[in-house]
Order: structure tokens, then sequence, then C-alpha cells
């Protein structure tokens, strides 16, 4: 693609973002490489949508390694807050199984793909 064919399409990305078609503004932003373009996406689905798992990707996209890793971080620290059982009132903690087998967690796919890639990460950095 020439680059007046390319600053036609990003314009006409920033127009389709700008009246809310955000589909067809990624299509465009991702077909040009518009960095700045992704990067706004990304903004909207973290700050706007509060959905930081979309966000993460676009952000991943554009190398903003410190949002990826500010995500990493909030993501963590409510896993963190999640596993820690006794910070919870007693009322509040489900009572043992009468017979002593282990109890099955669930865990979503997702959430186990990406809290197994954190600590994948964290490990590489400290050594």
């Amino acid at each position: 693609m020439d680059n007046d064919e390319k600053v036609s399409l990003i314009r006409k990305g920033n127009e389709l973002f700008n009246k809310g078609d955000i589909t067809g503004a990624i299509a465009i932003f991702v077909k040009t490489g518009y960095r700045d373009g992704l990067t706004r996406v990304a903004d909207y689905y973290f700050y706007d949508k509060k959905l930081p798992l979309i966000a993460l990707k676009f952000y991943r996209m554009v190398n903003r390694k410190d949002k990826v890793d500010e995500i990493f971080a909030r993501m963590m620290f409510a896993l963190g807050k999640l596993l820690k059982s006794d910070s919870r009132p007693a009322e509040s903690v489900p009572p043992e199984p009468d017979n002593k087998e282990e109890v099955e967690v669930k865990i979503h796919p997702k959430l186990k793909l990406l809290a197994e890639e954190i600590i994948r990460d964290s490990e590489k950095r400290k050594s």
C-alpha cells in the first residue's frame, strides 16, 4: 500500500473511531499498522470500558510495556486478594466439607494461562 492510501485509510479509521465504530477502526488501524490509533483503542477498552484483557491485546500490539506491566500488576494484586482467605471475615469462610477429600477449585482457563504467563515473566526478570 502506498503512502497516500495509508494516510487516507488512517483518516477513515479515525473518523470511524470518533463516531463510535471501534470495530471498523480496529480493522483499519491493524491493516495500516497505525500505532497511535491502536493505542487509542487500547485506552478506550482499558479506561472507558474497563476491559483490561482486551486492552492488553492492543497494548502488546504497539509494544506499550508500561501498560502491559500495569495490567499484569493489577491482575496479580487482584489474584493475591482473591487467594488470601485469611483476610475474609470468619462468617464468609465456607464450611469445611465433612469428608476430608480435596475440594476442586475451578479456575477459568484464560485466567490460568495469564497467571502462568505472569509468573514466567516475573521469573525471567529475576534471573
